[in-house]
């Protein structure tokens, strides 16, 4: 329930920043990149770079989620194995 209000709140952020950004800024820049030269509104310009950044931090945050996620079915997987030694050892100690 919380990760369905977490995603709706970050939607409601993304539009507000989105119709912010697009309200008054509606000067024509000139924006040089290695291989051409585009001509831009400042509102587009920065809401690109708004979603080339949102999409850069979900993908970091992924990736590392996904690293901790691996690293924990490893541990699960070793403290299973070390709970059945023990039983082992225990029912042994027991004859």
């Amino acid at each position: 329930m919380i990760k369905y209000i977490f995603g709706f709140i970050i939607i409601v952020a993304i539009i507000i920043v989105t119709i912010t950004i697009g309200a008054n800024n509606d000067q024509i820049i000139s924006f040089n990149y290695l291989v051409a030269k585009s001509e831009l509104r400042l509102s587009t310009f920065v809401a690109i770079l708004f979603g080339l950044g949102l999409i850069l931090g979900w993908l970091i945050t992924g990736f590392f989620y996904l690293k901790l996620k691996l690293k924990n079915i490893t541990l699960q997987r070793r403290v299973r194995i070390q709970a059945q030694q023990i039983s082992e050892l225990s029912l042994s100690k027991a004859e």
